[in-house]
């Protein structure tokens, strides 16, 4: 769900990637502090000067998050860093500090990614799920595993479906409403929608999440601490966040100590073989 490409230039200069969730932009706090957050609830604060930055990543989720942050410099030291920082809600730590090395010019970019949950988990393959819509209905695949737009690194295993928006969207499988989003109505292909994105999480009992990504405004019809059943409806499709068109993301993660700070599973539909 959730990886963050932040590029970032000593002289302010910033741009902005992600695959499934991102930032929203950058906010002035004060001359040398910038705060942006992803989705209003996981916030990164820059706080730099001529020699150093430092950035700070702060949960303003209501449940425990994993976030991981790679960094890569030029003319800094260290040159890189890769942090996986558990975070309790309302807490805040240290993502990374650098320095410059005297006389050069400077820069830096970092990546992000984040997951619900502390704990490592995995994943039981014999599990089959149910498809997140009516298998009355057929949709095509418009990005599988392995996809070469978005669907790679942590995001290996994600399916996209293209359907239109207002389609029910099901529950893949049974489990608990951890944390959603609705009240976006942004969507496009530019990097200005990356934090614009509605979603349903669901974790399962083998503690793994269902995430159910790009929904419509106002089209989440569960609510936090539901226990929902297979087949249960519980959205509606859209077209927001970073999308080229409808569709609907679907994967199933789990969240890791070490390194990125989710991985998504390999799975299997009970009533549709994927390509």
């Amino acid at each position: 769900m959730f990886i963050t490409l932040f590029k970032r230039a000593i002289f302010l200069k910033i741009a902005l990637l992600a695959s499934i969730l991102s930032l929203t932009g950058p906010r002035s706090v004060n001359a040398a502090e910038r705060q942006s957050c992803f989705n209003e609830n996981l916030c990164f604060i820059t706080i730099e000067n001529n020699k150093t930055a430092k950035l700070l990543v702060r949960n303003d989720f209501n449940i425990p998050i994993r976030v991981s942050v790679n960094m890569k410099g030029r003319n800094v030291r260290p040159l890189e860093a890769l942090n996986n920082i558990p975070l309790q809600p309302g807490e805040t730590k240290e993502a990374f500090f650098i320095k410059a090395k005297p006389g050069k010019t400077w820069r830096y970019t970092w990546t992000s990614e984040l997951h619900p949950g502390l704990e490592e988990v995995n994943h039981n393959s014999n599990i089959l799920y149910d498809l997140p819509y009516s298998s009355d209905i057929t949709y095509p695949i418009s990005q599988g595993p392995n996809g070469s737009f978005s669907h790679y690194g942590a995001n290996t295993n994600a399916i996209d479906w293209a359907m239109p928006i207002g389609t029910e969207i099901l529950a893949a499988r049974e489990g608990t409403v951890i944390g959603y989003r609705e009240n976006s109505s942004h969507g496009g292909p530019s990097d200005e929608y990356k934090s614009e994105q509605n979603y349903i999480w669901i974790q399962h009992s083998d503690r793994t999440v269902g995430q159910y990504l790009h929904l419509k405004k106002n089209g989440v019809t569960v609510e936090f601490g539901d226990l929902v059943k297979r087949g249960q409806p519980i959205g509606l499709s859209g077209n927001t966040g970073y999308s080229t068109a409808p569709h609907l993301h679907f994967h199933v993660s789990g969240s890791q100590e070490q390194g990125d700070a989710f991985r998504t599973f390999p799975i299997r539909f009970k009533n549709r073989n994927l390509p």
